[in-house]
């Protein structure tokens, strides 16, 4: 964007170059007459023409010009040139604007424009694979601010015990123990729809252009229909736009004769000239498109968008000119939609890339086309699988159709040609596609010179997976089998080792991914020497470029797995298939072990050969000594700095010694090894190759997975759902189908920690069984099943409570035989979910496991995997009550017999025809029906390139950070953050993390406002491309609510927080490790509000979640204890908060010490609080004492009783006391916790 300053970010050959600031340009536009005086930009030198005229149309004041290009001194800029190298151009400019003649293209580019403007920030569009893509709430959460920013000076802690009424917030009369109600998934001040200014904007049935009108320069007919119910006919020209003549029956193009303006050069223009009530709306409009974010307005273009899996069915409104949405953008002939994508890709992998410049501009290019690639893939695959191409070989059976769509090659994923019949047929060929995918990310992360990869994407829908990939040059012209140069294509039948593609491996790619040259042999018994597996395929394209495929085998065989699970046994069927490879993070991991493990020995091998060598010297140092006596015993002074000089040399010398030249470590991997390929070689090497494979996959299981349930329990990782536990296994390298193995070891601990683990991972196996199961039903469904076989589904899964006899909802004329998903039944289900688990996973489900599975959370889970989104209302999964049904069966009694009586009245007829007639309930008999379900979406998988020097320099500033290097660090980050900006777009995953990274290290030096506006852009991009209740998205919301509190907005940190947990109780429900922390924060917020009541709550739960996971005896537990003291003190309840400062002393002195600092503050307030309790005591007895005397005296003992009940005062020891001690002060004025500053709990 024009007003973002860039900075020069080091060097691409690692070399720290020296910072200088860029001048940036006060630029002023200045206007066509009669437009205002202009407008002021702010540019850096690097950014061009183009940016600037694209900051001029989303300007407010400017948006109606689209068609113009600017002058500079009476010359026209190109809109290429970079600001920089304009010559004459200075700091502080003038530029014009200057109206431009429209193409048709500008027209269209124009209209479209204004459509995009029309439908607001949020554009449901019926054409999108899904419904709310990319939303974004944080405008409707933040709703107005009626607050300041208030400097930390300016907060008083007085203030908390201020006799002001509590203000309205959030929370106010919330109630903690009621759980997130679905119905309020989407914020209810969420407003979708943008202010109407037009009824209806199309394109005319005029249209083409005739050709003497042509002539005349006439370019596009349009009709707009104005809230005043005018139509008006309208000329897009070459000059600009005009009102005609014409109307529904009669062509005349001629300009209309009106007292209003009827031409104008922009149509927003000439739409404000000709509707009052245009002009007022658009003014409406904008300002409704300014107050939201801009990056909430900004289009997702560089990431597949997230689609939230609870929406509301948006309206659907009418839209002359959304059917043609095509020809507008791309033309009448649709020439522009059609690219050669794989030309695209592989022309942008070879731009130049030797500074810093270039590689940026090379890495946005490749993100932009790959999404754009991955865009039009989706659109075809859901073209293939709804049957509307025509496949290339349609004579063929169906599972063996190929199809091309949009210059994109499409084939469904099963094992045709049979080449992994002994692998497992089609579930081995599932796998593999998800592997090859892997590959080519790692192929492309790599970058090697020489080797190309193809555009890929996976694209899962209505049970069928479908393989999308862009085309080899040449492909479909030649049968040539010599076009495979490297590798395999019929299982070592024959075999190819090209010399340059061996060559060109060696370089870059066997190095990163430690592949070990090895040997294979063909049928004839010939050796070829590989570095790749022999199923990895090197061909060269029709365009000379060398093209890597199949790349599925790039990491070797889990060989214990295989051997242990891959054979049946007495209790476990064999595991499915035996495409059970390593991931490449576990190869790495392994490397790393063993390259410490070589490290190690080796220097330890160095010093005993240098403690070896050492008596020898000492001996021949003993004999020179004893040879020149008197020369030793000259000077004790020059002696002393002889020796140090001495031992300072032997050190250096072993300093120097021990240095290792690390390049002859070896170890590399054959990822052929326990395959069906031919290995050349000898035995021994063969044997060592396999034990070193062993070693791996050993490692793999005694230290990899124990040591993440480790950090599990230890909560280093805390995941919050299923994605976050498969990502975290990820990492380390663990395949998911190791979770039987980690719910084994979670329940064998019996550690309460790591209960939330058991959950996730037990809730995990249970939604990857379902989505297989349900992905099978669709596969064999039509489109008009696919509602009724999904809630028929859910019914069965999660409804049984309610109904544990749930009935299909079946088309007309059907019965349930004729679909196999209608035959479904609970017990069935159950029993499929038990045998897929103890499949897949190894692991046997326990009879009663749907008690241990969360409805809501595990709903969540399958609908995102398999594409499901549903209708935000609140689905029951418990069955009712005896007073509800009783309720309800009055109500419906009711009904019945009013329905009957309306029917009497109409006659005999319709009276018995009313008794006959079955009503339908008004109350739900099922959880689920299938117009709950919205839509059915695809779910995707895509090679998206990673940037990796915007990486390097984001992890370099994070170092300097750690280091203590602020300043440094600081400007690190803020190139990475430049870097992933101009690399990723605004809109990405990491440009997301780097925003919170930064904001969070601008909250920490309080600088308020600049850690506020990077949370807020955080929060939106992980909002659009993670999803509005990823685990991501709502740690940004807490942390912009801890934010928006350390700057004195507490109300508006309390709608952030509230958010956020409502997202929170849904993803988990209570009882999560980190939702302890998340209450305690929330608790401070509302104590600085003055609500203590409600803030003790979340204190109160807050302990509760810790005591059930860590026990009482923890000392999280107790510092959980003290801040509930804290609390009980502020609301003048004493007795409670001895009780709790009691338990959280006892603990901080067992387990910290008495000298600890922790235990010495709570030893203080547990003073302070028994001595105001003895007083108390003492003043209760004193005061019941002299109610009883003045009993006797007055002879109305109850009613004396009574007085001196009402009158005892719940604590002695007065406010301001209290609130000296929490300051820190005792009652004499002296600090009673020296050097401890009051600190907040802060995540």
């Amino acid at each position: 964007m024009a007003d973002k300053v860039e900075q020069i970010p080091p060097e691409a050959n690692g070399q720290p170059e020296e910072m200088v600031a860029e001048e940036t340009y006060q630029l002023t536009i200045k206007l066509p007459a009669g437009e205002g005086e202009g407008i002021k930009i702010i540019a850096s030198p690097r950014e061009t023409v183009h940016d600037i005229k694209q900051s001029i149309m989303e300007s407010p004041e400017t948006c109606a010009h689209s068609c113009f290009f600017l002058t500079f001194n009476g010359s026209r800029l190109n809109d290429f040139s970079e600001l920089g190298e304009i010559e004459g151009i200075a700091t502080e400019v003038e530029l014009e604007l200057v109206e431009a003649p429209y193409t048709e293209r500008d027209v269209r580019i124009h209209i479209n424009r204004l459509r995009d403007l029309l439908g607001g920030p949020y554009k449901s569009s019926p054409a999108s694979v899904g419904i709310d893509g990319g939303i974004s709430y944080l405008t409707a959460v933040t709703g107005e601010i009626d607050e300041e920013i208030v400097p930390d000076s300016e907060v008083k802690f007085e203030d908390l015990l201020s006799n002001e009424p509590i203000p309205e917030h959030a929370f106010t009369g919330a109630d903690l123990h009621a759980r997130s109600r679905l119905s309020e998934f989407i914020p209810t001040t969420f407003q979708r729809l943008a202010p109407q200014c037009l009824k209806s904007l199309g394109l005319s049935g005029w249209n083409p252009v005739p050709h003497a009108r042509r002539l005349q320069g006439d370019l596009m007919y349009l009709t707009v229909t104005t809230l005043e119910g005018e139509t008006l006919n309208i000329t897009a020209s070459v000059n600009g736009f005009f009102a005609n003549n014409s109307t529904a029956s009669t062509f005349d193009p001629s300009p209309k004769q009106s007292n209003k303006k009827v031409f104008a050069h922009s149509l927003i223009t000439l739409l404000q000239n000709l509707s009052n009530k245009f002009a007022t709306q658009f003014i409406k409009l904008q300002d409704f498109i300014t107050r939201h974010h801009m990056l909430e307005i900004l289009p997702v273009d560089t990431y597949f968008p997230a689609h939230p899996w609870v929406v509301k069915s948006p309206e659907h409104v009418y839209d002359p000119a959304r059917p043609a949405a095509p020809l507008l953008n791309f033309g009448p002939d649709a020439a522009e939609s059609m690219r050669d994508w794989n030309d695209e890709l592989q022309s942008n992998r070879e731009l130049p890339k030797t500074n810093l410049q270039e590689r940026v501009i090379r890495e946005r290019m490749i993100n932009k086309v790959q999404a754009e690639f991955t865009d039009a893939a989706i659109k075809g695959a859901i073209a293939v699988v709804n049957g509307s191409v025509v496949p290339l070989n349609p004579l063929e059976t169906e599972e063996s159709h190929m199809y091309m769509y949009n210059n994109i090659f499409f084939s469904k994923v099963n094992d045709v040609r049979g080449s992994f019949e002994s692998l497992g047929g089609d579930e081995a060929v599932h796998v593999a596609t998800g592997k090859d995918l892997e590959g080519v990310k790692i192929f492309n992360s790599i970058d090697a010179e020489g080797l190309y990869t193809l555009g890929s994407v996976i694209v899962d829908y209505k049970g069928v997976r479908v393989v999308a990939q862009s085309i080899v040059p040449g492909i479909f012209r030649r049968q040539d089998e010599n076009s495979i140069t490297y590798g395999s294509v019929d299982n070592g039948v024959k075999v190819a080792a090209d010399e340059t593609f061996h060559s060109t491996i060696s370089n870059e790619v066997a190095r990163s991914l430690h592949l070990a040259e090895h040997g294979v042999l063909d049928a004839e018994g010939k050796e070829f020497k590989l570095f790749t597996s022999m199923d990895t395929k090197g061909l060269l394209g029709a365009d000379g470029r060398r093209y890597m495929l199949d790349l599925y085998r790039l990491n070797p065989v889990d060989i214990e797995f295989q051997e242990k699970e891959c054979v049946e046994s007495e209790d476990k069927p064999a595991y499915p298939h035996k495409m059970t490879l390593l991931r490449p993070e576990l190869i790495s991991l392994y490397w790393e072990h063993r390259f410490r493990d070589w490290v190690k020995s080796k220097t330890e091998e160095i010093r005993k050969e240098r403690e070896a060598n050492k008596p020898k010297k000492e001996v021949e140092d003993k004999k020179a000594e004893e040879g020149d006596k008197t020369k030793a015993s000259k000077d004790d002074q020059k002696e002393d700095s002889a020796a140090k000089e001495e031992q300072a040399k032997a050190e250096e010398e072993e300093e120097e010694e021990i240095k290792i030249d690390i390049t002859e470590f070896k170890l590399n991997f054959n990822p052929d090894v326990f395959t069906l390929a031919k290995l050349g070689g000898d035995a021994e090497s063969i044997k060592e190759q396999e034990e070193t494979v062993r070693e791996a996959s050993k490692f793999l299981n005694e230290e990899v997975i124990p040591s993440l349930v480790l950090d599990f329990a230890s909560y280093t990782i805390t995941p919050l759902d299923g994605d976050a536990m498969t990502k975290a296994m990820h990492r380390r390298g663990i395949n998911m189908r190791y979770l039987g193995k980690i719910v084994h070891l979670t329940s064998l601990s019996q550690d309460q920690r790591l209960k939330h683990i058991e959950t996730i991972a037990l809730q995990e196996m249970v939604v990857r069984a379902s989505k297989r199961i349900l992905r099978d039903y669709l596969a064999r469904c039509s489109v008009q099943e696919i509602a009724p076989c999904v809630s028929h589904f859910f019914n069965c899964l999660l409804g049984t409570e309610l109904n544990p006899k749930p009935k299909p909802h079946l088309p007309e004329g059907k019965v349930r035989d004729d679909y196999a998903w209608s035959k479904l039944t609970p017990p069935v289900l159950l029993s499929m979910l038990k045998r897929q688990v103890l499949l897949r996973f190894r692991h046997k489900l326990e009879d009663d496991f749907m008690s241990k599975i969360k409805p809501l959370p595990t709903l969540r889970e399958i609908c995102l995997r398999t594409g499901v989104q549903l209708e935000a209302r609140d689905y029951r999964f418990k069955a009712y009550s005896a007073n509800e049904y009783e309720a309800m069966q009055a109500e419906q009694a009711r009904l019945r017999k009013s329905q009957i009586a309306q029917a009497s009245k109409q006659g005999k007829k319709a009276k018995k025809a009313a008794k006959e007639e079955v009503l339908v309930p008004k109350y739900r008999v099922s959880t689920f029906m299938p117009e709950d379900v919205q839509n059915l979406m695809p779910t995707i998988k895509q090679a998206t390139s990673r940037s990796s020097f915007a990486e390097e320099a984001f992890e370099a500033g994070k170092m300097s950070l750690a280091q203590g290097h602020r300043q440094l660090g600081l400007e690190l980050l803020l190139e990475s953050l430049t870097l992933h900006e101009q690399t990723y777009g605004y809109l990405h995953p990491e440009t997301s993390k780097c925003y919170a990274y930064l904001a969070m290290i601008y909250h920490r030096s309080e600088e308020r406002e600049a850690a506020l506006d990077l949370q807020r852009k955080a929060v939106i991009a992980a909002e659009r491309t993670t999803g509005v209740d990823h685990p991501e998205t709502i740690h940004h919301y807490i942390n912009l609510g801890l934010f928006e509190h350390a700057a004195g907005r507490r109300k508006l940190a309390l709608r952030y927080l509230k958010h956020a947990l409502y997202y929170w109780d849904i993803l988990y429900g209570p009882g999560h490790p980190e939702s302890a922390t998340a209450d305690t924060n929330t608790a401070l917020v509302l104590q600085a509000v003055r609500d203590l009541p409600m803030s003790t709550k979340f204190f109160e739960r807050a302990c509760a979640t810790q005591e059930d996971i860590l026990g009482k005896d923890h000392v999280l537990t107790a510092t959980g204890y003290h801040a509930l003291a804290r609390a009980y003190t502020f609301q003048g309840e004493f007795t409670k908060a001895l009780e709790a400062e009691r338990t959280a002393y006892g603990v901080f002195e067992k387990k910290l010490g008495a000298e600890d600092p922790r235990t010495k503050e709570s030893d203080l307030w547990l003073k302070e609080l028994t001595q105001n309790a003895v007083l108390t005591a003492k003043r209760i007895q004193q005061e019941a004492q002299l109610s009883q005397t003045q009993a006797r005296l007055s002879g109305s003992a109850p009613a004396a009783a009574a007085a001196a009940a009402a009158q005892i005062p719940r604590g002695n020891m007065p406010i301001d006391q209290v609130v000296q001690y929490i300051n820190g002060t005792g009652p004499n004025g002296n600090s009673t916790r020296k050097g401890k500053k009051n600190q907040k709990k802060r995540k």
